[in-house]
């Protein structure tokens, strides 16, 4: 009904067409849901905001097309519980979608609790929130929920952070690369531990066992007596 470019008169319309156009009227200057695009982004969370062009464009009177104006400083939604969070932030031209609240967020927003409104206004684009993309190009970078997998997928390296890291792969786990570099921290030296379930020795002390050992040749004199070898001289 946004677009209806008939303009009823006293004379063509009844009580029923009269009450449809009132209404259409009304609701032409609310908004709820619109596909914009990604202009700019300034701050970090939870201060993040974008501005973005709504992009489906209204009409004038003759069907012209009228220009639309940028919405500043939307905060984005983010998939967060607590301090953890997952990070996705938008980038310039990217397209999305924004939620406009029903009614003004400005002092919710500066406040982060129970507030008043901060005016009268009623769906205004100025307390929309960025949800995220949408029709945007392939991506190359992925974290894909498929039938039966689960696929991480990017040309750039993946860099974990964390205390401690336990896999449990029942079915064993393959690495396919060139080489696998246990580099350690500036505590302590990396290392590897085989069979740790019923030793204790790392691949290091092992290697460290074999490299400082001796053992006793016999029969190289006649009799009873023998010698002590000394250390290896291709230290493994």
């Amino acid at each position: 009904m946004a677009d209806n470019q008939f303009t009823p008169t006293s004379a063509q319309m009844n009580d029923a067409e009269a009450m449809a156009f009132a209404v259409d009227r009304i609701l032409s200057g609310y908004f709820f849901i619109e596909i914009v695009k990604v202009l700019e982004i300034r701050g970090e969370a939870p201060d993040l905001v974008v501005d973005v062009l709504p992009l489906v464009a209204r009409k004038d009177q003759a069907g012209a097309i009228i220009p639309g104006s940028t919405v500043y400083d939307l905060p984005v939604f983010r998939f967060q519980r607590g301090t953890s969070a997952i990070i996705m932030n938008p980038q310039p031209g990217d397209i999305g979608m924004i939620a406009v609240c029903d009614r003004d967020t400005s002092l919710v927003r500066a406040n982060r609790k129970e507030s008043a409104a901060g005016s009268n206004r009623r769906h205004s684009k100025s307390d929309a929130i960025y949800l995220g993309g949408l029709l945007n190009a392939i991506p190359n970078q992925v974290i894909e929920f498929a039938d039966g997998s689960i696929n991480i997928r990017t040309p750039n390296p993946v860099n974990i952070n964390c205390s401690s890291a336990n896999i449990t792969a029942p079915e064993g786990v393959t690495l396919t690369t060139p080489v696998v570099h246990v580099t350690g921290s500036i505590i302590a030296g990396g290392d590897i531990t085989d069979n740790s379930g019923s030793q204790g020795a790392s691949l290091k002390s092992l290697r460290d066992s074999y490299d400082e050992h001796k053992h006793v040749i016999n029969g190289v004199q006649t009799g009873g007596s023998a010698v002590t070898s000394g250390v290896t001289d291709k230290p493994t």
